[in-house]
């Protein structure tokens, strides 16, 4: 099974006071393939040391560098696609706490690696995706583990 990870889905694999954390980290560990982007790594990274979980953004680096997510490393075509989806997706997705909005660029790229991925299994917990259709020749994206 071919998965694409969003940072929320990997923030509640590794943090255990988030709700459905089991689900989440046994989700990705059954999965054949666990890409992820850069952006997702800086976001991953960026949240964990916020929230005071300094030894878990470390083991998440190490899962990085040992090989645990494989890397969808974005060219410039991936980027300029995911400007345009930025753009189409403004004022459709409901953001918590705040008026809606678009698409965060992170959101954008995985929804473009997704595409050149032929996948459309995310492994997350922000609902934007139920929004997004995907560029595969997916009707819809399942969220793991929330879909089953």
């Amino acid at each position: 099974m071919r998965l694409l990870a969003d940072s929320g889905g990997i923030i509640a694999a590794l943090n255990e006071a988030e709700p459905g954390h089991v689900a989440f980290r046994e989700v990705l560990e059954a999965g054949a393939a666990v890409y992820i982007t850069p952006l997702v790594v800086a976001e991953v990274h960026h949240v964990l040391v916020s929230y005071g979980l300094r030894s878990a953004a470390s083991d998440f680096l190490g899962d990085v560098a040992g090989g645990f997510y494989e890397l969808f490393n974005p060219v410039a075509a991936d980027y300029s696609a995911a400007r345009e989806l930025v753009a189409e997706y403004q004022g459709l997705v409901a953001r918590k706490r705040r008026k809606r909005d678009s698409l965060d660029l992170a959101d954008a790229m995985n929804v473009v690696a997704a595409g050149r991925l032929e996948t459309n299994l995310v492994v997350a917990t922000d609902q934007d995706y139920r929004t997004v259709r995907p560029l595969s020749r997916h009707p819809a994206f399942v969220l793991l583990p929330l879909d089953g």
